[in-house]
């Protein structure tokens, strides 16, 4: 089962807890018409099925159980029977059967509020929004909102895509019902997953009409405020949302993710203070709000709580992890090496990866050395990823070679290593030494002929040496073919096109990679192949803004100065 929280758990929740029922309600859907049935029956085979199914229940064998109650659901046809198969099926996530089996409940119960919710569930999770959403109504007609309380808590196992299929369902019946404020407030969260904020707001707004106490929409309206910009209205509003409830956590906590989101760090810390004391015995809470500031740049706030979170013994590795983190943000690097070097359990290999890495920013690369071997013997199985870590650090802090010998002694150990000698073929071709890069290249691909990195990259050196032009596309199009939506191998696949003469084929790709991955390298080629299609504008855009970012950009330089190009 799924553990992770669903998109509409909060939606839900107040679906279920702040809807009233419609003071003149819709007429029921109409059952499906009664039709003969066969009785409910019981044999000795039966019982016996239903003893086994027991019996494995116990042992915890719960498909077991599913399989005999199945077919004590097709044989006995009572709804009891039949009902029990249908939860175990949701239970165990066979929707098809769980969908088959509350298919025969709906028959025998046409109007029964479970039968109703777990046959939405199972089409909402089969992809068929449509029959879910004639569940989830006659399920609103008959039983009215409280109904859906169970619902929240199957929601919650449902992954990202069958939450927003349920919050369809559930916007689409807001016209049905448009006494529902919670209805309406579904339909502002499906319109905000949509990006329309406007519509959003609109059915935000419908929803506190229908219902001003709906806290949930209260919330939901500030941060739809927000995202059209309107932030101090927005948090104007989400002030007042915590004035009249001090002691709420929850719009407290909204409020401080939208004053970290607008950089108003000093109020965000003082609204984490007040969580923090409202809350001294929920360590959990306090250690949420911690990583909240943490992500948002509060670092102030965040190392307050973390340290006061480590001396009260919780999640000490956790901690000295993010406080080493947090003072690596600020610029403290002795600090933050003290910090990861503490790191004890799950979290100490990360740590001390990252104190060998700010060991050699400080030029301290003997005892950087020394940690990562120390490593290699205290974790074997991670000897290669360490040993290729270590020469991107010294790679990054300027010494290339050093990183190539680091390599060369990896490799005597491991000579056909394929990611040693990836490692090394990038690493060689960094210092120009094309001959080398590729020599290793061609034994990746010799062991893992479809390797797409090691195909890309070969394919891509070709290409921008202006050799080998049609086997370099061919390399190219078997990578992009694993990967199609890569935006390295988007940006190999349109620089070869461009090399081959063919800057119209070469756009589509290149500008995909761009959206995702406007790198100053993507930006160059992007932009000279704009500037021989002649939409020169265009390509000075793409440029400058290339260099707003990275001003000594070389990929961009090299390009203008070669097409004589002055932005």
């Amino acid at each position: 089962m799924k553990s992770r929280p669903s998109l509409l758990a909060a939606a839900l929740f107040a679906l279920a807890g702040c809807s009233q029922m419609p003071s003149t309600p819709q007429d029921p859907a109409p059952a499906a018409p009664p039709r003969d049935l066969p009785p409910i029956q019981y044999d000795g085979e039966t019982l016996g099925d239903l003893l086994v199914a027991e019996s494995a229940a116990q042992r915890q064998s719960l498909r077991v159980t599913m399989a005999y109650y199945a077919r004590a659901a097709e044989t006995t046809h009572d709804p009891e029977i039949i009902g029990q198969a249908t939860k175990l099926a949701t239970y165990l996530e066979e929707h098809e059967q769980a969908r088959h089996l509350a298919g025969l409940w709906l028959e025998r119960q046409p109007d029964n509020a479970d039968a109703l919710r777990l046959a939405a569930l199972a089409d909402i999770q089969l992809e068929r929004p449509e029959q879910a959403t004639e569940s989830i109504d006659r399920l609103l007609a008959v039983h009215g909102s409280e109904a859906l309380i169970p619902l929240v808590a199957e929601a919650r196992g449902l992954d990202e895509s069958a939450n927003q299929r349920l919050l369809n369902a559930l916007s689409g019946l807001a016209e049905r019902y448009p006494e529902q404020a919670p209805l309406w407030y579904a339909r502002a969260l499906d319109r905000r997953q949509q990006s329309d904020l406007d519509g959003a707001l609109e059915a935000v707004d419908t929803a506190l009409d229908q219902d001003p106490d709906h806290g949930e929409a209260a919330l939901l309206r500030t941060q739809i405020l927000f995202e059209q910009g309107r932030r101090d209205k927005a948090l104007g509003e989400l002030s007042d949302i915590v004035d009249e409830a001090p002691d709420a956590h929850r719009p407290r906590v909204a409020y401080v993710r939208l004053l970290l989101a607008a950089g108003r760090y000093d109020r965000a810390s003082e609204q984490l203070t007040i969580l923090a004391e409202q809350n001294p015995r929920d360590l959990d809470l306090q250690y949420s709000l911690a990583l909240l500031a943490l992500e948002s740049g509060a670092m102030d706030s965040a190392e307050a709580i973390l340290q006061r979170l480590l001396r009260q013994g919780y999640r000490p590795n956790e901690m000295r992890l993010h406080l080493g983190q947090a003072a690596e943000q600020r610029g403290d690097s002795k600090g933050a090496i003290e910090y990861y070097l503490k790191v004890k359990g799950g979290e100490s290999l990360q740590a001390q990866v990252q104190a060998a890495r700010l060991m050699y920013s400080e030029g301290r690369g003997d005892q950087a050395h020394a940690l990562i071997t120390s490593l290699t013997h205290q974790y074997p199985e991670q000897a290669t990823l360490l040993w290729i870590s270590e020469a991107d650090m010294r790679a990054a802090n300027g010494d290339p070679e050093s990183a190539l010998a680091l390599l060369d002694r990896a490799l005597e150990t491991a000579p056909d290593n394929p990611e040693l000698l990836y490692a090394r073929a990038m690493t060689a071709g960094g210092l120009g030494n094309y001959e080398a890069m590729e020599a290793d290249l061609r034994r990746v691909l010799e062991q893992q002929p479809d390797d797409p990195a090691a195909l890309n990259a070969l394919g891509y050196t070709w290409a921008d040496q202006g050799v080998r032009l049609e086997q370099a596309r061919d390399m190219i199009r078997r990578a992009l073919e694993q990967q199609p939506n890569d935006p390295a191998i988007l940006d190999s696949m349109g620089w070869v096109l461009y090399r081959l003469g063919r800057p119209e084929d070469a756009l589509p790709f290149l500008r995909r990679a761009y959206a995702q991955f406007p790198d100053p390298e993507v930006s160059a080629h992007l932009g000279e192949v704009l500037w021989v299609l002649g939409e020169e504008d265009d390509a000075r855009r793409v440029w400058a803004t290339a260099l707003e970012q990275s001003p000594e950009a070389e990929p961009i330089m090299e390009t203008l100065q070669r097409l004589e190009v002055t932005l």
